[in-house]
């Protein structure tokens, strides 16, 4: 089955192609689509398999994501312990914690993508039915992940110049500024600033004049661009189409890092 993306190669897989990978459920798990990932469920084992995409470009970063662990929309998790290497480039340990003040215990891992960015696969269920089924069923879903290579049609979408326009200020003291990242068909890009705006304004694309090498994970709709310095350094900038009246201007208009940027569209 598919979520987001071409039909898979292995009808047994799911396929998360804005996350860049594809996995198979356990068996007798069933899996649905949910807003950040994959929910999996089962007929008579307590509990849930959550799966999503998370964008760690290192295992040192993986683990800092690992460690901190998750409170958000009233669920509040921990690791149970310092995460132990699975393999070379995936961790993973218990974790325990709350979900609408209900107590939980499960198994959490994150694997690591060859181009950075990669899986996190986390089971969870009651203290009074968790045991060691649930490290098992997390470790056949990390065994089964296959990393998706690079889309190269979704990447032409993105070649071009994007520009972010704003102006500050009011009457004779209005001031403009220009953020701009020109990314090409040969992988690299270079980012800008016009004068005349704030060094805050305008995404982590536009904060100040950079050059790299870029790539794109995800869809027409959502997804994330990679952008690499010469430095070794990357930043993930998440981005979302622009909708208005019913009409998405796909690869167009975009969301980058929650400010609207548009192609090949100077002011």
């Amino acid at each position: 089955m598919t979520m987001d993306g071409d039909g898979a190669a292995d009808p047994r897989e799911v396929v998360l192609r804005s996350a860049g990978f594809a996995f198979r459920p356990p068996a007798g798990w069933t899996a649905r689509a949910t807003l950040g990932g994959v929910l999996l469920g089962h007929a008579t084992i307590p509990g849930v398999i959550l799966v999503w995409g998370h964008g760690a470009g290192t295992v040192e970063e993986m683990r800092r994501v690992f460690t901190a662990g998750i409170a958000e929309r009233g669920l509040r998790l921990a690791p149970a312990g310092a995460p132990e290497e699975l393999a070379q480039d995936a961790l993973g340990g218990p974790v325990e914690g709350t979900a609408d003040r209900s107590s939980l215990l499960g198994w959490a891992a994150m694997a690591l993508a060859p181009e950075g960015g990669g899986a996190t696969v986390l089971a969870l269920t009651s203290p009074e039915g968790y045991g060691p089924a649930y490290r098992a069923v997390v470790m056949r879903v990390v065994e089964s992940l296959r990393f998706l290579p690079p889309d190269q049609d979704l990447a032409a979408h993105f070649v071009g110049v994007w520009w972010h326009f704003e102006q500050h200020g009011v009457s004779s003291q209005r001031s403009a500024s220009e953020s701009t990242v020109a990314m090409r068909a040969d992988g690299t890009f270079t980012t800008g600033r016009e004068p005349g705006g704030s060094a805050e304004d305008g995404s982590s694309l536009g904060r100040s004049t950079s050059s790299g090498r870029w790539s794109v994970r995800g869809t027409l709709e959502q997804g994330e661009l990679v952008l690499r310095y010469p430095d070794g350094t990357r930043t993930v900038v998440p981005y979302v189409v622009h909708r208005e009246g019913g009409t998405a201007y796909e690869g167009r208009e975009y969301y980058f890092d929650g400010v609207l940027y548009a192609k090949d569209a100077k002011p």
